[in-house]
């Protein structure tokens, strides 16, 4: 049985209400509110329970009073806030830091208010600076302003001995920016670590700030590292939620220029049949009837006895696998072509998450040089006879189709073959590595 909660009181229903029609467009930035009197009569309550209900509104920032006109909806302009453009190469003007560049860049007036203090850090600062117990910091602190509001607070603390008499100093602009004041001083930064908390406010934030009542900050604590990994800036920003949009950019990264393929090993059974399974339920769910089988363990464990099967890793995880052996299956190829010095391939998968970096172009080339090592003269493969786009791909990367069979129970069939010699070129590089390293 269900338990209900307490009902909630009229005067956050009646902001409950007008919240949803702010968060809905319904009442857009600038629109007036019903008055008090209109609100308690749609109601049927007291003014005074109205007013309660639109102060919880005000304390949340979604509207403001302006006596004797009434209630509006606050009208906003976030500030977008981009912590990963922060390492980017810009253009300044000799005037203008990356902050001051940005707001005028969006046609608005900015400014800030810096000042520099030489200080004993927080606990918190001296833990991300690795600093000793008694070691001084130089904390650049500044409130930016946006259209004449302030819009958030940048700390930056860095230790006083990799600073002293720097540029760093000085309560001014640094329009080529602090880091680069760093680099000069050779504590280039050349990476950093982000961490983003929510909470209300202390005292001091929302003095600084000039934050109403009821609107929480995002903080922003960066520490910046150098390529040996010490810590040389410590920066906590302070962002008022009703004032800014944080903005995240993240890419997919490209698998390494130079990968390893390398013969799988027993205990790499798994692996293979969890690649082949990915790649079929891939296959299924875009209408495909291509491997929608359960996988022939035996004779992938064969495969791997024999040293066919081979599997290529991108930092020591397992993207692709491919097997090649000199069986021509009797049910596709004739007894002639059976005789003829060539090395054929099977099972391919390349996992999805690096597909599209031509992955699958750079093993065919790999098979083609262990084709051309073995003193074979041609490498093939047969391709499920209903899988066009399957059929292209091995066209667009040199094969022949030599012919396609309707074998008894088989659903591959479409046949390809190219030199061995052939090679398109493109993808990353794989490594060959044996276990005696001898390769």
């Amino acid at each position: 049985m269900a338990v209900s909660g307490r009902a909630r009181a009229l005067y956050q229903r009646i902001a409950d209400k007008l919240r949803a029609q702010i968060t809905d467009g319904t009442l857009a930035p600038g629109d007036r509110l019903p008055t008090e009197a209109e609100i308690a009569a749609d109601w049927d309550t007291t003014r005074s329970t109205a007013v309660q209900g639109l102060k919880v509104l005000v304390n949340e920032g979604l509207i403001i009073s302006d006596r004797p006109r009434g209630y509006f909806v606050r009208s906003r302009r976030p500030m977008v806030y981009r912590p990963q453009g922060e390492f980017r190469k810009r253009p300044l003007s000799p005037e203008m830091d990356q902050f001051l560049t940005q707001m005028h860049e969006e046609g608005r007036e900015a400014s800030q208010h810096i000042e520099v203090k030489v200080e004993t850090p927080s606990r918190h600062v001296r833990e991300r600076l690795q600093l000793n117990e008694g070691e001084l910091v130089v904390v650049r602190r500044r409130v930016r302003f946006v259209d004449g509001i302030p819009y958030n607070t940048n700390d930056s603390h860095f230790p006083l001995s990799l600073v002293q008499n720097s540029e760093i100093m000085n309560p001014d602009d640094i329009a080529r920016g602090a880091n680069v004041v760093l680099a000069e001083l050779g504590h280039e930064q050349v990476r950093a670590l982000d961490e983003l908390h929510v909470r209300m406010p202390t005292p001091e934030e929302a003095d600084r700030l000039q934050l109403g009542p009821g609107t929480p900050v995002a903080v922003h604590l960066c520490t910046g590292f150098t390529k040996d990994g010490r810590p040389v800036r410590a920066v906590v920003n302070v962002l008022p939620g009703d004032r800014h949009v944080i903005t995240y950019e993240r890419s997919r990264p490209q698998v390494a220029d130079a990968l390893t393929i390398r013969p799988a090993a027993a205990t790499d059974l798994r692996t293979v049949i969890d690649l082949w399974e990915h790649a079929a339920s891939w296959l299924n769910e875009r209408g495909i009837d291509q491997w929608q089988y359960p996988p022939r363990e035996e004779r992938i464990k064969a495969n791997i006895e024999a040293g066919e099967c081979w599997i290529v890793e991108a930092d020591g995880a397992p993207v692709a696998t491919i097997t090649i052996d000199e069986h021509a299956d009797p049910d596709f190829w004739t007894p002639s072509e059976a005789t003829d010095p060539a090395l054929y391939v099977h099972r391919m998968v390349v996992r999805r998450d690096v597909a599209g970096q031509d992955l699958g172009s750079a093993m065919l080339d790999w098979a083609g040089r262990e084709a051309l090592r073995q003193g074979k003269q041609l490498l093939r493969l047969d391709a499920w006879r209903s899988n066009d786009e399957l059929q292209r791909y091995y066209s667009e990367r040199g094969f022949v189709h030599v012919r396609t069979v309707e074998a008894a129970d088989r659903s591959s069939g479409a046949l390809f073959q190219r030199a061995a010699n052939y090679s398109r070129g493109g993808g990353p590089e794989l490594k060959t590595e044996l276990p005696d390293s001898t390769h």
